[in-house]
């Protein structure tokens, strides 16, 4: 693995549901110099502070690029747009869950 991202606990719970598409307004912060096409650890980080890995996954982005994305967006205030390919940090059929969703527990 080259990095990690970390992502806000709503974006958790969905993917505790099923691999989802991961924006840039899911991610809270990252570490590490991946690039686009490395793959990547996913942390979920809750409210009181907990974390843990949640996924595995291919990046879109480089780890510079992503956060002056969340910087942008942290200063405009701005979501992004639903069909905005430009936000996409990672796609639902490039990331591994590292444990079944809740879906096939709960038919």
């Amino acid at each position: 693995m080259r990095g990690t991202i970390f992502i806000h606990a709503n974006a958790g719970h969905a993917l505790r549901h099923g691999c989802v598409t991961l924006r840039s307004s899911d991610v809270l912060d990252c570490m590490g110099g991946f690039h686009a096409g490395d793959r990547v650890h996913v942390v979920v980080r809750g409210g009181d502070g907990g974390q843990g890995v949640i996924a595995t996954g291919i990046a879109r982005c480089d780890a510079d690029a992503l956060r002056q994305a969340r910087s942008r967006s942290i200063e405009a205030r701005d979501p992004p747009m639903e069909n905005d390919d430009r936000g996409i940090v990672m796609d639902a059929q490039d990331m591994e869950l590292l444990w079944p969703s809740s879906q096939l527990d709960h038919p």
